[in-house]
């Protein structure tokens, strides 16, 4: 008669080795997804006069104590941006379920400058893309103002907001030939994301 033995592999080093180089595809897989599945971009919006509604301007009184104006923006994500002006000065606030957040000062003091005013009609809103879904976490904005040291000279530069739900700050400023990519990179730490 034949004599039959039973065969146990014990610690198959192959297939554990296997088991796992394709639970790591697996994981690394899903974590691509969530990471393609949100990708940070930008929109665009306006303050020009002409598409934004007019809450009060000096231009339409008949005789106004000093120029302003209001304007509600819209907005993405159901943010809506106030572009108020006073005193020779412009900036934006952010409102967000009729909670508005009142900017002004923060604005003021990283406008490092006299008479900071919103330079021209551009916002951009960095946010989160996922399928055709735009939500928003910053804004980004150019204001310029009257250099301190030099009165003839004017300063440039981009205000970066965080948006939070109503509670929206300052998050700072970015100047010089990177500004552009400086403020994105400071817009994005706000993303809920990171």
């Amino acid at each position: 008669m034949t004599e039959v033995k039973k065969v146990v592999f014990v610690g198959d080093g192959m297939g554990q080795f296997v088991d796992m180089f394709l639970k790591m595809i697996l994981f690394s897989m899903v974590a691509m997804g969530c990471a393609l599945a949100q990708k940070a971009t930008s929109f665009y919006s306006t303050t020009n006069a002409k598409f934004v509604a007019v809450i009060s301007d000096s231009v339409l009184e008949k005789e106004p104590e000093i120029d302003h104006f209001e304007h509600l923006c819209p907005g993405y994500g159901g943010y809506e941006l106030l572009h108020r002006s006073g005193d020779a000065r412009s900036w934006i606030e952010v409102r967000y379920k009729g909670a508005t957040s009142d900017l002004y000062g923060e604005t003021m003091k990283t406008a490092a400058g006299f008479f900071p005013y919103k330079e021209n009609d551009v916002v951009e809103w960095r946010g989160n893309l996922k399928g055709a879904v735009f939500t928003p976490y910053a804004v980004i904005y150019r204001i310029q103002a009257q250099d301190p040291d030099n009165h003839e000279k004017q300063l440039s530069r981009l205000v970066v907001v965080a948006l939070n739900q109503g509670q929206a700050k300052v998050l700072g400023s970015t100047t010089g030939k990177n500004a552009d990519a400086d403020a994105k990179r400071l817009a994005d730490t706000a993303s809920p994301a990171k």
